[in-house]
């Protein structure tokens, strides 16, 4: 999944435990999210576990973050608003759990080493099991 580096940085480092999304499906709690730092830093730099998904309107979802996102500040209240709070689609709050941030960032050039056809997700991707393996081999975790 992509993040804004700033963002990635707040998993990372647990200051941020949600993530609000437009609504895209095919995720489920206990799911494993490789979090890409992008640009400028274009790094895979760790991951978590899906903790709980909660779908629903913008209300909703703010209605969720402020009951069960502790950790969710000023400055990502701002961002949701200035995103979502006209959009009539579905949200998506991802909970996150068991962040690992890894020991050494993985840039994007060391992956195309490997899977030169590779492309960072805009939003998010499903990977096939090989580039975990080939992840976690990079990372030292």
């Amino acid at each position: 999944m992509s993040f804004k580096p700033l963002y990635a940085h707040e998993i990372i480092s647990q200051v941020k435990d949600c993530e609000v999304r437009t609504y895209f499906g095919r995720l489920n709690n206990g799911d494993k999210v490789v979090i890409y730092s992008s640009s400028p830093e274009k790094a895979f730099i760790g991951e978590f576990t899906i903790y709980e998904l909660y779908v629903g309107s913008y209300i909703d979802v703010c209605k969720y973050v402020e009951r069960r996102c502790s950790l969710f500040d000023e400055l990502n209240w701002d961002f949701i608003k200035r995103k979502y709070s006209t959009s009539r689609r579905k949200l998506v709050v991802i909970k996150i759990s068991n962040v690992v941030k890894y020991s050494k960032p993985i840039s994007l050039n060391e992956i195309k080493q490997y899977i030169p056809e590779f492309r960072p997700p805009l939003s998010y991707a499903v990977v096939p099991k090989e580039f975990i393996r080939l992840i976690h081999t990079h990372a030292l975790i």
